[in-house]
């Protein structure tokens, strides 16, 4: 970023100045405020782009950092191999400086001659040829699949080719003699045009809006908070200096990163702004166009497309499957994507074989992979609808549905959606369909099937279905009869850009990449080149059926390739520690995690007290059952983090102030203060008053097993266990929900083996930030909930400090939910995994009243309790533990001791189990214990009387966690109902009765 010792805002008589670099002396790209083809002084506010890479090996650590950078509450040399660049936030003073800038610019360069215009486009294509591969690798950096970035880049090239540039210009002006007369016939540009890009994708979209300068225009452009840098990189290093070059004013181009809202208030306010290009979804985009006519500006939409593609039953079907691919492409997030086929009812079934074994084959990835076409998908609440959607409808899904993780795992905190194909036989049926009617932005795309009937009547009702699209952006044929081209380019006259035998993104010259009539254009929408806008014009592309795909194309490798950034850990010395006897798994590696068991039964006969190697330092592990309850109660047994060793080795990184604030909870605290503070929350937890939650808890079960019961299978933790936990939790907290999967996975994170994990940091202010906004929340709206119960004793009472309030709400936020979650998921998989005792429990049901005690024991949510230590020595049996260790108090082990439970590894649903171990003992006995228990009872009842013969469907995926005992998968198969069953062989026998039509040419 270029600096300056005083503000300078260039006039318009200014020379232009030198090309403006982004300093990298920190190790990434920065930017200022692009005024006037310079870069001025910002303020010190800056948003920070991360790497895709980080946010997709770690979505939620990254998340959090980034949001920390942005909230100033962190700097760059945490981690600085994450961070793409960073854009100084410019506020409504420069955006006034840079619309003033840009109407004197835009006076001068309106009446600039044609051939210096033609200069800035052959100055600008040079220059973008020449940084093709770093603007590549940028978009990669942001996210976009290598394939995708490299196809985007070529395409903003062929824009600005000679072809499309002439032919724009030789618009612009044609002089005619008549009757003695010259006339001239001109465009005049229209002369400030403020550009809004759309968030996920800026760059290419503000390179094909620089066109507008060809026809004199002046632009400024709000960049993107989200992905500022290719954007900025593009128009800084590239249109600035092709600008300079062609000896255009240097007000003729203005970049800002802004609040977009607060942009386009001033662009509508301000007179001397003539034009609006915004780039986005139709529902706001129809906002913007009514905003703009109501303060006299022009608006000109580039907004989402609904794009069909036809295959006709002579098509190429190899050659059209790859074209249909295209639909997947940056995961779907590109507004000319193909969302729809129509397939002749003839090769339908050839097609979509082929066509379902190829997308089954796409796979999440890094960007950087050359065999990658996905993105991280930010929308999945929309793909989850659209597929809920498709199957109510009666259509077929005959892939995806899951969300992935960048291995191809399944997850609800993933980042990829997984690739969708939806199959509906009849246009009227297809009609129907959300995917169909609505744009989408996701990995998806419908098939449609039309009725069997005469190639005639198939081609009249094929034409009119996508004439009758309501968005009109691009639409694609495939065939190879002359008279179904003609036809189709003669009929379908309803969008800005037809494509025949050819790719549906690919980049034509002369052909612009934007525009179209309806919801992705406007009422006067067009084939859109920014620098034409008043005639209605329509572009067509035929060609022919390109050759087949072969294997000795040379890959493309970035000019300049950065390692990944992959998340990293640190451990101390001497961790992993050596297996122990019997190639027995040592306790907290990935492997005694999976089961951790036979290692515990092993160290509970021969080493019951034992010196082991944690994650976090070295300590004594207890696996008796006195000895575990000797732990709770004994005085010298200390459970504040900051007097344990371990305990202060986990909490070495997160930041001061924010440990020695937040960690002030009951969970932190000895007596007599931990009983000062019990007593305060004990009102609350009365088991007549947990008893109330449970109608809302048999609420939200019944719920969520609505909408999975007729799909057949599951998985019951992000189905079930997971909104119920979190339901629960902010029931009793009385907090406002935020996005309940980035909060649960964000805290899991702050409970794994070690908590020297990327990110922790940011972890650690993003939680401190809801604690925060929850109890201000309160503070101005108090309720009957706990955390305005804990308000009230702060500031009326004035019995605990505020610390202290903050520290009870974080203790509750991060403990709260998970022991629900994990006493649901791990007793319906010890059931599921012992047939004999789920068997039994079917047949009498009201065994669970007794047997949920057993299931606690047998599978305890919390194996360990949280950090201990010796404040003096300690005896347990016959070993003294010096004053000054770490204690590890294992619950799970002290639960399946034989002294106290005989046959402890034995799921007996008759087994009394008084005295079990599973919330505790003593003075910090779980105080949510009964809501526990009693969300446990209620999901594992409903669930197994709703979902006949439940059933394991793969493999449980455990969770990684130092205290708890939870899973972070548990797949399932059941009997769909006889209802649905019904139902679905009723619509089946339908569509096999239902007359054929005869197909004839």
């Amino acid at each position: 970023m270029v600096t300056c010792q005083e503000p300078h805002i260039p006039a318009a008589d200014t020379p232009a100045p030198e090309t403006p670099t982004a300093d990298r002396a920190e190790g990434f790209l920065s930017f200022g405020p692009l005024i006037g083809g310079a870069t001025v002084p910002g303020p010190t506010e800056w948003v920070y782009a991360l790497r895709a890479s980080a946010l997709i090996d770690d979505p939620i650590g990254a998340t959090c950092y980034r949001n920390a950078l942005n909230a100033g509450r962190m700097g760059a040399d945490a981690h600085p191999e994450t961070i793409l660049g960073r854009c100084a936030v410019a506020g409504p003073d420069l955006m006034g400086t840079a619309l003033r800038t840009a109407r004197h610019a835009a006076d001068e360069w309106g009446g600039s001659p044609g051939p210096q215009r033609a200069a800035v486009a052959e100055a600008f294509r040079a220059r973008l040829r020449e940084h093709a591969d770093t603007l590549t690798d940028l978009l990669v950096e942001e996210g976009h699949p290598v394939r995708l970035a490299r196809m985007e880049v070529a395409d903003l090239v062929t824009f600005f080719a000679p072809e499309t540039t002439d032919w724009c210009l030789r618009q612009l002006e044609t002089r005619h003699t008549t009757g003695g007369r010259t006339v001239s016939l001109r465009r005049v540009p229209d002369g400030v045009v403020c550009v809004q890009p759309p968030q996920n994708t800026p760059a290419l979209s503000v390179g094909a809006a620089f066109q507008s300068v060809l026809a004199g225009n002046a632009l400024v452009v709000r960049l993107s908070r989200q992905a500022p840098i290719a954007a900025m990189y593009l128009l800084e290093r590239i249109a600035v200096p092709a600008l300079a070059e062609a000896g255009a004013p240097p007000g003729v181009l203005s970049a800002l990163c802004t609040d977009p809202a607060q942009a386009l208030d001033a662009w509508l306010d301000s007179p001397l702004v003539d034009d609006v290009l915004y780039f986005g979804d139709s529902i706001r985009g129809e906002q913007i166009e009514k905003a703009c006519l109501v303060a006299g500006k022009k608006p000109i939409l580039e907004l989402g497309g609904n794009d069909m593609v036809v295959v006709w039953r002579d098509a190429p079907l190899d050659q059209a499957v790859d074209a249909l691919l295209e639909s997947y492409h940056g995961s779907g997030q590109i507004c000319c994507a193909p969302n729809i086929a129509l397939v002749h009812p003839e090769i339908a079934d050839r097609l979509t074989d082929r066509l379902t074994e190829q997308v089954r084959a796409l796979r999440p990835g890094f960007p950087d992979d050359p065999e990658v076409v996905l993105a991280a998908t930010p929308n999945t609440a929309g793909y989850d609808a659209a597929l809920a959607d498709a199957r109510r409808a009666g259509a077929r899904v005959l892939t995806g549905g899951r969300h992935l993780d960048v291995g191809g795992r399944e997850s609800d905190v993933a980042v990829f959606a997984e690739p969708a194909l939806i199959r509906v036989d009849g246009l009227a049926r297809a009609r129907e369909l959300r995917s169909v009617r609505h744009e989408t932005f996701f990995p998806m795309l419908t098939v449609v099937v039309p009725e069997p009937a005469g190639d005639g009547e198939l081609l009249a009702e094929t034409v009119s279905f996508v004439a009758a699209g309501a968005y009109g952006l691009r639409n694609s044929l495939w065939a190879q009869d002359p008279e179904v081209v003609d036809r189709f380019v003669r009929d379908v006259r309803s969008c800005g850009q037809i494509r025949v035998n050819d790719s549906h993104l690919a980049g034509v010259p002369y052909l612009s990449n934007h525009g179209g009539p309806g919801l992705s254009g406007d009422r006067f929408g067009e084939l859109n080149y920014p620098m034409l806008r008043t005639s209605r014009l329509q572009g067509v592309s035929v060609a022919q059926p390109p050759p087949a795909h072969s294997d000795d194309v040379v890959p493309y490798v970035p000019a300049r390739r950065r390692p990944r950034v992959e998340a990293v850990r640190e451990y101390p010395p001497g961790w992993p520690p050596e297996e122990l006897p019997g190639g027995l798994p040592a306790p907290f590696t990935e492997a005694f995690q999976h089961d951790p068991y036979p290692t515990l039964r092993w160290l509970r006969e021969h080493r019951p007290v034992s010196r082991i190697m944690a994650p976090d330092g070295p300590g004594w592990l207890l696996t008796r059952y006195d000895d575990v309850r000797r732990a709770h109660t004994d005085p010298r047994v200390s459970c504040d983090s900051k007097r344990v060793s371990a305990g202060r080795m986990w909490l070495r990184h997160w930041p001061s102030e924010l440990r020695e604030r937040l960690f002030t909870h009951l969970l932190d605290s000895d007596d007599p203060r931990h009983a000062e503070l019990r007593a305060i929350m004990r009102p609350f937890f009365t088991p007549a008053r947990q008893e109330q939650w449970r109608s809302r808890v048999q609420r939200v079960v019944d719920t969520r097993i609505d909408q999975i019961v007729d799909r057949g299978r599951a998985d019951l933790m992000a189905a079930v266990a997971y909104p119920l936990g979190g339901n629960v939790l902010f029931s009793v907290l009385g907090a406002t929900p935020p996005r309940m999967n980035h909060l649960r996975a964000m805290i899991w994170r702050t409970a794994e083996w070690n908590n020297d994990v990327p990110y922790v940091a940011a972890l650690a202010h993003e939680i401190d930030g809801f604690v925060r906004r929850a109890v201000a929340e309160k503070r101005r709206a108090p309720g009957d909930d706990l955390i305005s119960l804990l308000v009230r004793a702060r500031d009326e009472d004035g019995l605990i400090g505020e610390d202290e309030l903050h520290g009870q709400v974080m203790m509750m936020l991060v403990a709260g939910q998970d022991p629900s979650i994990n006493s649901v998921g791990n007793s319906l998989h010890a059931l599921l995994t012992h047939p004999g005792q789920l068997a039994e429990l079917r047949g009498a049901p009201a065994l669970l009243e007794t047997g949920i005690g057993e299931l606690l024991r047998y599978e305890s949510p919390l194996p360990f309790t949280s950090w201990r230590g010796t404040l003096e020595p300690v005896e347990f049996g016959e070993v003294t533990v010096p004053a000054n260790e770490s204690l590890f108090v294992c619950l799970g082990a002290a639960n399946r001791d034989p002294a106290r439970f005989p046959d402890p590894d034995r799921l007996d649903l008759h087994r009394p189990t008084p005295g079990h171990l599973a919330f505790g003992h003593g003075a910090h006995y779980c105080l949510g214990a009964h809501i526990g228990r009693m969300t446990a009872e209620a999901a594992v009842t409903t669930v197994l009387r709703r979902l006949p013969g439940l059933r394991l469907d793969g493999t449980p995926r455990w969770r990684p966690s130092m205290f708890e005992r939870g899973l972070s998968a548990l797949p399932v198969a059941w009997d769909v109902p006889r209802k649905a069953h019904k139902l679905r062989k009723a619509q089946k026998s339908q569509k096999i009765q239902k007359p054929q039509k005869r197909a004839v040419r």
